[in-house]
């Protein structure tokens, strides 16, 4: 019995723009999120609980619809 992974491209390409997002600041953390989705005005990284620095990185286009968006 043989077992293999195929992965599959999506049916189609998600449009994709430089989005506003918070990196993590620690030494050994990757933590990031993106602008739009914090409830604080500066926020602290959920993995390490270190401060978080303004940054920028091409993600796909999403919409936050939440009613707690924080509003600036």
């Amino acid at each position: 019995m043989y077992l293999y992974y195929s992965r599959k491209r999506p049916l189609e390409e998600l449009p994709e723009e430089i989005t506003a997002i918070w990196m993590c600041a620690g030494e050994n953390c990757k933590g990031w999120m993106r602008d739009n989705f914090t409830f604080s005005i500066v926020p602290i990284c959920p993995q390490c609980k270190a401060e978080m620095v303004r940054s920028e990185k091409m993600l796909a286009t999403i919409e936050n619809t939440s009613p707690n968006q924080l509003k600036v």
